[in-house]
């Protein structure tokens, strides 16, 4: 039985994960400049603020306890960011073996969930957010943000076996590094992830929302067809977020800075022609 289920299935083949080299741009500068603009602010009012207690000799105690909680901050924020990068992959890759998560800029596998390691679900209660139903299930939410049974932002978890211990994975199958989060074949890794499954561990079960959210057919894991209506209208309402910050910039610049601003438009419409012809 189990193997007339495994001959009706769909071939699999390996993916790889596709970075949107587009996106992690833009999101990378617009991160760069809100972290300026805070630090900028922080500096500034640890100026302002000591200013006058430095004069009067009034209130140091207090200023010191900011100036060395705002330092912390800083200091974890440049932990996080410079010390964990080990930590952080931006290639996903889904074989025979299970899901691999690879780190190219220091040519080394951050981590890798095989097959063999899923296992099923714990019987009897269970406390948090991953309330599971299903082995393989998710977690649904609606465009607003709330949990929901039909919603379309969805991430999986599942539990895995590591050196004999337990724990729960979770996942959205998209990059971990800062700059690169999206990627561009997600709903190919999310097809290759679930025929996976059904190649190699027939005996977990799946929630079926996981499918319907992706817009993957349960039966032969085809893609139903999309309507292009909504990625235009996503696709529109960033080239005009685009536009509208690009404006302001151009509105407080100097005729050189200008300039500079109109070619970024116009680099930034050429990046983004050639990737709808992509």
């Amino acid at each position: 039985m189990l193997s007339h289920y495994k001959n009706s299935l769909p071939p699999f083949r390996a993916v790889r994960s596709i970075s949107n080299a587009f996106w992690g741009f833009t999101t990378g500068v617009f991160l760069l400049l809100l972290v300026l603009a805070g630090v900028c602010l922080i500096i500034y009012l640890i100026v302002e603020l000591l200013t006058e207690p430095l004069m009067s000799g009034k209130e140091i105690l207090g200023l010191i306890v900011l100036v060395l909680s705002i330092a912390s901050a800083i200091g974890f924020f440049i932990y996080k960011v410079v010390y964990e990068r080990s930590k952080r992959y931006i290639t996903t890759i889904i074989d025979e073996n299970g899901v691999h998560y690879f780190n190219r800029f220091n040519n080394t596998i951050v981590n890798e969930l095989l097959w063999s390691q899923f296992t099923e679900r714990l019987l009897g209660e269970q406390k948090g957010i991953y309330i599971a139903k299903f082995d393989i299930d998710c977690l649904a939410y609606n465009s607003r943000g709330g949990r929901s049974e039909g919603g379309i932002v969805t991430k999986l978890f599942w539990r895995i076996k590591v050196n004999e211990k337990e724990i729960i994975h979770s996942e959205y199958f998209t990059s971990s590094h800062l700059f690169s989060g999206i990627y561009i074949n997600r709903e190919d890794l999310i097809r290759a992830f679930l025929l996976g499954l059904a190649h190699y561990r027939p005996d977990l079960t799946i929630n079926p929302w996981i499918f319907i959210a992706n817009s993957i057919n349960i039966k032969d894991y085809t893609f139903y067809p999309k309507s292009i209506f909504v990625n235009v209208l996503m696709v529109l309402f960033f080239v005009l977020l685009m536009l509208f910050i690009l404006f302001l910039l151009y509105e407080s610049s100097t005729p050189l800075e200008q300039e500079n601003v109109l070619r970024m438009i116009h680099d930034s419409f050429a990046k983004l022609k050639s990737l709808m012809e992509f």
